[in-house]
């Protein structure tokens, strides 16, 4: 006996307007300035043109604890000098991120903020990423006008009953900002 394959999670219609690959990613990090302030973890998921989850990866980074580097609001993010001690440096993932993302849409929640500063640490250690196009999830909401309370990934993913089990760690805000793309992306395409 033979078992047919799991529906695509996007609506048909949805992945014929909108034939992309997708690279969903998210950041955490020491503070709110890519100039001045370093990634902590990193989140990528990659997904088919059906939505479909073709590769989970996440990374914690050491911004360089071992010389004082201060981690930033622990009480947010919950990354410790400890928990990244040990972790590879950005310089050491470079590759694998260019590669992650490498032709296709890169998509965020805020995405100025976290391609601003996957963008400053490629910088730092005299690479690139290679991406055309970005996906920003906030202004998708807002060109959308989904009726939500704000347009924070909090009540995006209220609004759509999308649960988030850890916010503000870049793994579960990857996860759940999965599931507000689907979303978004069907909303678009009812409204085209």
């Amino acid at each position: 006996m033979t078992t047919s394959p799991a529906p695509a999670p996007l609506p048909y219609a949805v992945s014929r307007r909108y034939p992309h690959r997708y690279a969903v990613l998210d950041v955490e990090t020491t503070g709110l300035d890519p100039r001045r302030h370093r990634v902590l973890q990193i989140a990528i998921t990659q997904l088919d043109v059906d939505g479909r989850v073709e590769r989970r990866w996440s990374s914690l980074v050491d911004p360089g604890v071992a010389e004082g580097v201060d981690p930033g609001p622990v009480d947010v993010h919950g990354l410790t000098p400890e928990k990244l001690a040990g972790a590879p440096s950005f310089g050491q993932l470079a590759e694998r991120v260019a590669e992650l993302v490498a032709g296709r849409v890169v998509v965020a929640h805020n995405a100025p903020f976290d391609w601003g500063f996957l963008a400053a640490e490629a910088k730092r250690v005299g690479s690139t990423l290679p991406t055309r196009q970005r996906l920003c999830t906030v202004e998708l909401s807002r060109v959308l006008q989904t009726p939500s309370d704000n347009f924070s990934l909090a009540a995006l993913c209220s609004y759509w009953g999308v649960p988030q089990a850890r916010p503000h760690d870049a793994e579960d805000d990857v996860r759940v900002l999965v599931e507000v793309l689907r979303h978004a992306l069907a909303d678009a395409e009812r409204a085209a």
